[in-house]
């Protein structure tokens, strides 16, 4: 008999399985899931933070004699699982998956009887015939989230970890780590920032919006936070002086961008400096100096510089070579003398550098090519805490200053990011959870221009689902998803998205999918060498060709109307521009020469269509060579993939009304017309915009819900 079949319910996040009656229930209300969906997660249940292999599953839920397409049966029972767990509102994954093997349950399970209840890791190990399943130590002592407990003492000893683990050795005398919510605020709230004295925490917060943030204090251990700030954008990077007088920031959207300063306690704020963007700020614990990252021109790589308060001279720091993104998100040690950063060599392949503020070369501290999200120091100096995509998911690590394999924390769980630590060392916070679109369907008449009923829910899940393309034929659609840990890229049926299936697993950041004429090759960029590249791949799957050599940043790429070319966008001439380079492969040729970013070719071949990523509005030009001209201007560059071409004219997303809303530019009348109003804003940069071929669908990226919060480790033993 299975150790856990004495048990009758098993609980997970806001979940809780009757395993007699075989129900599904999220905060107490039923949620529908057939036999096989049910089978798998009552699998996946009895071996949490255990690989469970394909052929695990294929031999436990069908008999060897029954004939069935197993690889489509499993990928739909495992689809409707996730669809089940993501509509009630889940918002880490619960399920990882490992490409090609199998699948891991990653949240805390608690098995149940009567009132007698029991956590999955002090149950008794299951031995599987023909299996290696060694206990593995990094999935039994994960913590739960908000939702289910408010605090937990850590194990003091955690053991069987290796090279990626970390032994904490607690004395009698030292307080237990404790994890508990420090804001519960609705909407997101990100980047926390302790005060000196570790009592008070700045943060930034939507206010529930959606489409504007503002930076706020307040005291740990009240409810109330003070708001600093009035903004009508996004701000971000809030970094406290010295002496906790003031908080800096960034502004980082609208025409009123830059460095600001304002008092702690509230009062006018102070323009330091004009910047554009928000890739990070600092200041230092030890002199009245901030570290930021800007360009010195379009056509370099982003670098730090230091500037004083008092004379707001600014004075360049690192200096990167070559043609990379560059450097980011800088931190101060404690003691003012280094600075940690991001190094992005391309989009989605940062590592961690620091440098001393003296100068000098700076010093290369992780080698994954991993998104990087967020970083800090350890009280003592000698080490960096920073979050990461790693191992598929987003946790926190540790890297050593001497070097070394990175070490995972045990805390933060399965979606944390932008840690900090109090000066002394004995708080952590960090952001529970991420703000992630999904992708809703609007009905439109025949003729394209109005709204047939509201907008529709198409494809929603935990994790992120963008960059729809529908193919030239009508049925099927391609899309980027986060859902098997990385960026990759999907197809689904073009009416529902059911079944989406998994077309890449390179394992890096991928996306921007664009289908071929006749429908057969897809089109995207990758980074699996740290510059975006393109490469195309079979519609029905198999090995990506790189098209272009990643040694620059090529990327956002589409077809020819013949498909004889894809075009694409590349700094390889310095500023953006489009290219075009031969299906078959071969040398890519310029095309533009004043900017360009997204472009499509339309369909009669005769012009090309295109955003750019520094000015708003849309441009067009002849395909064979000529003057470009702006044929709109008011697409911000900020939503250069949420547009989409058709015979007659161009949707695209409009900020100019008193709401979002989807406009139509008419070719031949040369007008605008409003299509549909929305509830908010795609996300920025994050490109969701697609028309069917029919013209009688769109796709578009919505931010539903952005249920993120702060969290706080007490007594956090790593000082």
């Amino acid at each position: 008999m299975h150790p856990k079949a004495a048990y009758e319910r098993v609980r997970f996040a806001e979940f809780e399985v009757d395993l007699g009656s075989r129900e599904l229930f999220y905060e107490g209300r039923k949620l529908p899931l057939q036999e096989q969906p049910f089978q798998v997660l009552r699998i996946l249940l009895e071996r949490p933070g255990q690989l469970v292999t394909r052929e695990e599953l294929r031999k436990q839920l069908w008999a060897a004699d029954t004939f069935v397409d197993f690889d489509h049966g499993l990928n739909k029972a495992v689809a409707k699982l996730r669809e089940a767990l993501g509509h009630a509102g889940a918002q880490s994954p619960l399920i990882e998956t490992l490409p090609r093997r199998g699948y891991r349950f990653i949240a805390p399970v608690e098995w149940m009887n009567g009132n007698h209840s029991v956590a999955a890791e002090s149950l008794p190990a299951v031995s599987q015939s023909g299996s290696h399943q060694r206990t593995d130590a990094r999935w039994m002592f994960r913590f739960p989230g908000r939702a289910i407990l408010l605090s937990l003492a850590v194990i003091a000893l955690l053991l069987g970890l290796g090279s990626t683990g970390y032994i904490f050795r607690r004395s009698a005398a030292r307080p237990s780590m404790t994890t508990v919510p420090l804001t519960s605020l609705p909407g997101a709230e990100t980047e926390a920032a302790f005060s000196s004295d570790g009592e008070q925490v700045s943060f930034v917060w939507d206010g529930n919006s959606g489409n504007r943030t503002d930076v706020y204090v307040k005291r740990i251990g009240t409810e109330r936070p003070l708001q600093l700030t009035q903004s009508s954008g996004f701000v971000c990077c809030d970094v406290w002086s010295s002496d906790d007088r003031y908080i800096a920031f960034m502004r980082c959207s609208g025409e009123d961008q830059g460095i600001f300063l304002v008092p702690s306690l509230g009062g006018p704020e102070r323009r330091l400096r004009n910047t554009v963007g928000c890739n990070g700020l600092g200041w230092s614990p030890a002199a009245p100096v901030l570290v930021f990252s800007e360009k010195n021109s379009p056509d370099t790589p982003f670098a730090l510089f230091l500037m004083s308060i008092e004379d707001l001279q600014p004075h360049q720091l690192t200096f990167p070579a070559g043609n990379i993104v560059g450097d980011q998100d800088p931190v101060f040690s404690p003691d003012g003398k280094s600075i940690a950063f991001i190094r992005i060599i391309g989009e989605g392949a940062p590592d961690i550098f620091t440098v001393a503020v003296s100068g000098g070369p700076a010093r290369q501290l992780t080698f994954d090519k991993s998104g990087v999200f967020g970083l800090t120091w350890s009280a003592d100096g000698k080490k960096i805490i920073f979050s990461s995509h790693r191992d598929g998911g987003l946790s926190l690590w540790a890297v050593s200053l001497a070097g070394g394999e990175p070490e995972r924390l045990p805390v933060g769980g399965a979606i944390a990011t932008g840690p900090t630590i109090s000066r002394k060392g004995d708080r952590l916070a960090y952001t529970q959870g991420l703000i992630r679109p999904n992708l809703w369907s609007i009905a439109l008449s025949q003729n394209g221009r109005k709204v047939s009923g509201g907008p529709s829910q198409f494809l929603f899940s935990a994790a992120s689902n963008n960059g729809p393309q529908f193919s030239p034929d009508g049925k099927r659609l391609a899309f980027t998803s986060e859902r098997s840990g990385y960026n990759e890229i999907w197809t689904c049926d073009a009416t529902d998205c059911s079944e989406p299936q998994q077309l890449t697993f390179l394992k890096v950041v991928s996306g921007m999918p664009r289908w071929s004429p006749d429908s057969k090759q897809i089109v995207f960029d990758s980074r699996p060498t740290g510059h975006s590249q393109v490469m195309m791949i079979s519609a029905e799957g198999g090995s990506p060709v790189p098209l272009t050599d990643g040694k620059s940043e090529d990327k956002v790429p589409s077809w020819s109307s013949d498909g004889k070319f894809v075009y694409f966008s590349s700094n390889r001439s310095n500023a953006a521009q489009i290219w075009k380079v031969p299906a078959t492969g071969g040398q890519p040729s310029l095309v533009t020469r004043h900017g360009g970013f997204a472009a499509f070719e339309s369909s009669d071949g005769r012009y090309l269509y295109y955003a750019k990523d520094n000015e708003p509005g849309i441009w067009r030009m002849p395909t064979g060579g000529g003057d470009e001209t702006r044929i709109l201007a008011d697409l911000s560059p900020e939503f250069w993939g949420d547009w989409a071409l058709s015979k007659s004219g161009v949707y695209y997303v409009s900020e100019a009304g008193p709401r979002p809303a989807i406009e139509f530019f008419d070719f031949a009348s040369k007008r605008l017309s409003r299509v549909a109003e929305l509830a908010g804003l795609p996300p920025q940069g994050d490109p969701g915009f697609a028309v069917s071929p029919d013209g009688t669908r769109i796709i578009f990226s919505q931010v539903d819900t952005s249920a993120v919060d702060l969290m706080l480790v007490e007594n956090f033993p790593f000082n």
